[in-house]
């Protein structure tokens, strides 16, 4: 909402500033201000005066947001504003013995104004008079703003302050809310929700229609007023054939869009349209503009004034608020009073009222202090309401001073911070006019604070404005909240009919009925078919609560094939760009990996290489799939997304489960080591079999519902009132119609989650078994990374699937859920790649060509007995190796001075005689060095060809080999063998 950062920073203000008493008369923080119109009261006795505030759009809105004083002035604010101290000056009488005076401020029509404006005067940066001046303390109430958007950002500002609200135009049906946000907000004008009921009674029953086009603002004023006469409409069995959200800043081509859609359902003719005036002539006029025949047919609604239809050549039913009668005298005494009022009489609003007369009458300085507005200015509708307003808060704040203080003076504690806000707005909610004996608000229930049923009547006008003509405007009905409507004038209802037939839109079925009887089940089906269509159609007869997945119209004919982008989904950039990304990185690790391993000896064994390539695999289709929702959804789109999520899903995680299981079955006794060719993994066709069948599953499932379900694009309407192109993956009601997204009773993401239900049950027992072989040290402890790329993929999932199915109401919902989808994906197989490939391709750049790998030996058998390889074997240089590390684990150094590097008898490198090992003196330690047998250089020493340390074979003869001898004195590591299940 516009507001809320905003509010959100004045509230934290206000609080820190903290709420003043009496402010002082001057000082360095504060100004005399005097931009307002003022009306001072005639004492200063704290318990005997007080003051209302108004806030009134003195100024038009303008971009510059410096440019108010110079903007262009509203006679409309300025006839209400005069209408407003009119009412406190006539009115202050009613509370006998206390002086009552009037403040206002000129807003801009700006709620950052409002804001603003309130917030100085209630923390005394601003002072408005230096005799008898208002303050925080003795202001107890505002009157206004008169529109939607100021009046609730300021409505939450005044409930932390606790101060009293009226509005006298404000109708949004969002402000009936009491429960938190607006607890101190009244208004004397009928909400929305009462037009909407007297617009939708209006159409059905004076005009006979049974079917409209709505058209609506796309804001959550626009969306509210659709929802309130969309449930009316349907309380009326009237058909809403199509209804869009319109911007309150369109482009041409939203507007273009609209004005078609209207235009090939005109057969409907009646058009609502749920926008503010502005907004409202902007709509019909690119409707004239485009389709000039199907506009002179149409029939307009609306809220708002004759100006819109003005010069358009069309007629238009519009609500206007209805005076109250007990007002009806007060009104004409005000407007007598504005007849005759003179620039240097009006000493109250001198500023503005000049600059209005200077602009109306064209005159400037002395010419203009003698000249009277009567007769060029046009009446406003809120004055009634401005005058009720200002009555029912004198009258509320006397009725409240004498239950709290006993007599009508103003106690402190009545004006007390705390108490003055529950105690003024009760008096005034519950206020009755004394003269006609009518309340002036809803006292109780959900709609309290909402003006009574006396201040919510209606009268409904018909628009005429032919072309070059000026518009006519006649009263055709009235309606009142507790008789309802009344016809004032017949009108002559026309044709409406729905645009298609049968009208799946209105989920109707056709006229001729057949009944079919089957011999095998003994269920009769009652089929019909449309005779004008030839047949064509053949329509099931379904329980009204039936729900379906997949079962559509045709729709019409594909007007596009584009990305997203060119309807404005911004986020499939971002999008794009990583999943190619995502590519690039699959291709480098694959490249870099076979680099490294081609042709040796470790690369021709795919047993255990296939799993990872199949990881690769998954993860390379899991960035392919995210394309496809690049583009508005087709028949092809649908079922690549349908499909392709799920089925790179299992791939990616069947793969972790398999690794997992093998990492289980592996051993690391004594037994096992001696035979490092065949280690005890699960075998190669095992690991196949669990591949497949773990994949399979969901491939099942994938299969079965694209069998069940063909994909198609269907166009519907979706939540924020446009048309848009969407998988038919949705499940309805029969009751409901399949158009409206707002009717589904699950959405395409919500059946599309439903779908990974398995994936949901892998993840979480891929978790599971990470957790229980965490300890397994098997192929470096991989069985750790599994662990966080499984484990972090639940957060993941919890947080797109929330994201998604939160903001199934959302205006974009669709839209929502297709990114939380694709970007899911996205983040999951990211995690993947990087979890399980960076550690393999920092172990190949760590190890040389022998394959051993420090880090991870430590916590081998072998921990202890680990060799740095010399600088000819293309490792790093090192005099310093652990021995025994069980025993001994402090480092040794070679004694004779030979290359760094222990020797076996009978290396090339050993010489003619043993090396002598000795521990390094300055480590202070009498520990003794444990070492094996051929590490004491005690075996003869045969002659045979020199061999390196790593192709060392052992003794030949009946010397039986210790199982440190095995295949060398210094075994390979186990590190490059077991990099094998990448």
């Amino acid at each position: 909402m516009r507001p809320l950062c905003i509010l959100l920073f004045v509230t934290v203000t206000y609080r820190y500033v903290g709420a003043q008493g009496t402010c002082p008369v001057s000082g360095s923080d504060s100004c005399l201000y005097t931009n307002r119109a003022f009306i001072p009261t005639t004492n200063n006795d704290p318990s005997r005066h007080y003051y209302i505030g108004g806030l009134f759009g003195i100024h038009e809105r303008v971009n510059d947001a410096y440019a108010c004083a110079s903007a262009p002035i509203r006679e409309e604010e300025i006839i209400n504003l005069e209408a407003f101290l009119w009412a406190v000056e006539n009115y202050s009488s009613n509370h006998i013995g206390v002086s009552v005076g009037g403040v206002a401020f000129d807003t801009c029509s700006r709620y950052q104004q409002t804001l603003e404006d309130i917030l100085s005067f209630e923390t005394c940066k601003i002072q408005l008079n230096d005799v008898n001046p208002p303050s925080p303390r003795n202001l107890l109430a505002y009157i206004g703003p008169g529109d939607d958007y100021n009046a609730m950002s300021s409505a939450r500002l005044l409930k932390d302050m606790n101060k009293t609200q009226v509005s006298y135009g404000a109708s949004s049906s969002l402000l009936s809310d009491k429960r938190e946000t607006y607890d101190f907000f009244l208004r004397t004008v009928p909400s929305n929700a009462i037009k909407m009921k007297a617009l939708s009674s209006f159409i059905r029953n004076s005009l006979n229609a049974e079917y409209v086009q709505v058209l609506h603002a796309n804001d959550e004023f626009g969306m509210v007023e659709y929802t309130h006469f969309k449930e009316e409409a349907a309380q009326r069995n009237i058909c809403i054939v199509y209804h869009a959200g319109i911007s309150t800043e369109p482009s041409d081509a939203d507007l273009v869009t609209m004005a078609n859609a209207v235009a090939q359902k005109k057969a409907a003719r009646h058009v609502v349209v749920l926008a503010s005036k502005t907004l409202a002539r902007v709509i019909l006029e690119k409707i004239k503009d485009h389709n000039q025949n199907a506009f002179s047919e149409l029939l307009f609604f609306g809220t708002w004034d004759s100006s819109v239809v003005n010069g358009l050549g069309v007629s238009a039913y519009a609500t206007s608020l209805k005076s109250p009668d007990a007002f009806n005298a007060d009104v004409a005494l005000f407007y007598n009073h504005l007849d005759s009022l003179k620039l240097k009489e009006n000493v109250k609003n001198k500023k503005w009222f000049q600059e209005y007369m200077s602009t109306k009458l064209n005159c400037v300085g002395d010419i203009c202090q003698n000249k009277t507005i009567v007769g060029i200015y046009k009446k406003s509708p809120h004055v009634p309401y401005i005058l009720a307003a200002v009555k029912a808060v004198i009258q509320g704040i006397k009725n409240g001073a004498k239950t709290v203080c006993n007599t009508g003076d103003l106690c402190s504690n009545y004006l007390n911070t705390n108490n003055r806000g529950q105690q003024i707005y009760t008096g005034i909610v519950k206020v009755t006019d004394e003269s006609a004996g009518i309340p002036y608000f809803q006292s109780s229930g959900t709609m309290i604070g909402d003006a009574s049923n006396s201040f919510s009547n209606l009268n409904i006008y018909l628009h005429e404005a032919p072309d070059g003509l000026p518009v006519s405007s006649v009263i055709v009905a009235k309606y009142d909240t507790s008789s309802g409507l009344t016809l004032e004038k017949t009108q002559t209802a026309f044709s409406s009919k729905c645009p298609s037939n049968p009208c799946l839109e209105c989920n109707e079925v056709p006229i001729t009925t057949t009944t079919i009887s089957s011999s095998t089940s003994g269920v009769t089906v009652s089929t019909t078919t449309d005779p004008t269509e030839g047949g064509k159609y053949v329509v099931l007869r379904f329980p009204i609560d039936e729900e379906m997945t997949g079962i559509y119209a045709p729709s019409t004919s594909r007007d596009m094939y584009a990305t997203r982008f060119d309807i404005g989904q911004k986020w499939i950039i971002a999008l794009g760009v990583l999943a190619g990304l995502g590519i690039l990185s699959v291709l480098v690790f694959e490249v870099y990996i076979l680099y490294k391993l081609l042709g040796t000896r470790i690369g021709r064994q795919w047993r255990t290489m296939w799993l990872g390539q199949l990881l690769l695999l998954g993860i390379f289709l899991s960035y392919l799939t995210l394309f496809a929702f690049i583009i508005i959804p087709t028949d092809v789109t649908c079922g690549i997304t349908r499909f392709g999520v799920g089925f790179c899903y299992s791939i990616l995680f069947a793969v972790l489960l398999v690794k997992l299981m093998v990492v289980l079955t592996s051993k690391s006794s004594e037994s096992i080591l001696a035979d490092m060719e065949s280690p005890n993994y699960l075998k190669g066709i095992y690991q196949f079999l669990m591949f497949i069948f773990a994949v399979g599953v969901q491939v099942v499932i994938d299969v079965q519902w694209l069998i069940q379900v063909p994909p198609y694009a269907v166009k519907v309407t979706a939540n924020h009132g446009g048309e848009e192109w969407i998988c038919n993956h949705f499940t309805w009601q029969a009751s409901k119609g399949w158009n409206d997204m707002q009717d589904f009773v699950r959405t395409p993401f919500e059946n599309h989650l439903l779908s990974l239900l398995y994936i949901m049950f892998l993840i979480l027992m891929t978790t599971i078994v990470a957790m229980k072989a965490h300890g397994i040290i098997t192929n470096h402890r991989e069985s750790v990374f599994i662990g966080i790329a499984a484990g972090f993929s639940i957060p993941v999932w919890i947080a797109w699937g929330l994201v998604g199915g939160l903001n199934r109401d959302h205006s974009y919902a669709n839209e929502y859920g297709d990114a939380c989808i694709a970007f899911g994906l996205f983040a999951t197989a990211t995690l993947c790649l990087f979890a399980l490939f960076l550690p393999k391709v920092r172990q190949l750049v760590n190890m040389g060509v022998e394959g051993i790998y420090l880090e991870d030996d430590r916590d081998t058998y072998y921990a202890g007995s680990v060799i740095m390889a010399p600088p000819s074997y293309k490792s790093r240089p090192s005099s310093m190796v652990y021995v025994n590390s069980g025993e001994y684990s402090n480092p040794v150094v070679i004694g004779n001075g030979d290359p760094n590097h222990l020797k076996h008898p009978g290396s090339m490198y050993s010489g003619h005689s043993a090396p002598v090992y000795t521990k390094r003196s300055e480590l202070g330690s009498s520990r003794v060095l444990r070492v094996t047998g051929d590490l004491t250089g005690k075996h003869p020493t045969e002659r045979r060809r020199p061999v390196s340390e790593i192709g060392y074979s052992g003794y030949a003869g009946s010397y039986r080999k210790t199982r440190s001898e095995s295949g060398g004195t210094l075994r390979k590591a186990r590190s490059q063998r077991e990099l094998g299940a990448l």
